[in-house]
């Protein structure tokens, strides 16, 4: 199992690797982590920021909120490679998979739903927060951003183990979600700008 316990190195060397995991959903996870962390970084350097003192209590806030974040998507890096593992040992084991296709379904949602979060709050802390550091608030949505195409991929990619009915309304959440995150990447855009051509 490959978690935050293990250096980059090593999580970048087995992702390299010929082995089913850590995979595309682990590193989908691991994007939207580092996102957070590029959200909590500009506002570990606005919280305590005279002029920015109005908003101290909000991006305090919304810093906990993002380290929350951060946390759980570790743990669903690591919870996306053992329910990988549980189906790979049940269709080896010629039993039913149903539930085992579910929960590799919804993992990759979770990872999706968190890290649109991250860009959601990042929308919210683009006119309070460093503006030295707008570039950096940039990274942090465009990266979540990526995570949340990501996870729409490892979902739709169990799509052909599950029946019609529920095909298409998988599809459906997958294209919400999409279209939810470009219009978020917009509002950041257009935030960031605006607060930068302000201060």
């Amino acid at each position: 199992m490959h978690d935050q316990a293990v250096t980059i190195d090593a999580f970048l060397t087995a992702a390299a690797a010929k082995a089913p995991t850590p995979g595309g959903g682990a590193v989908a996870a691991l994007a939207g982590a580092l996102a957070a962390s590029m959200g909590e970084m500009v506002l570990q350097y606005s919280v305590a920021k005279k002029d920015l003192a109005a908003h101290s209590a909000f991006n305090t806030e919304i810093l906990a909120e993002l380290t929350r974040a951060r946390a759980v998507l570790l743990e669903l890096m690591a919870e996306d490679q053992a329910v990988f593992a549980e189906l790979t040992a049940a269709k080896k084991s010629g039993g039913d998979t149903a539930k085992f296709v579910e929960a590799c379904i919804a993992v990759p949602q979770a990872i999706g739903a968190t890290a649109m979060a991250i860009l959601d709050l990042a929308v919210r802390v683009a006119a309070t927060s460093n503006k030295y550091l707008a570039s950096d608030l940039a990274v942090c949505g465009d990266l979540a951003m990526a995570a949340v195409r990501a996870s729409v991929h490892n979902v739709r990619a169990n799509l052909p183990e599950v029946d019609a009915a529920r095909d298409a309304q998988l599809n459906n959440e997958c294209e919400q979600l999409l279209k939810r995150g470009v219009a978020s990447v917009q509002k950041l855009t257009a935030a960031i700008t605006a607060a930068k051509g302000a201060a």
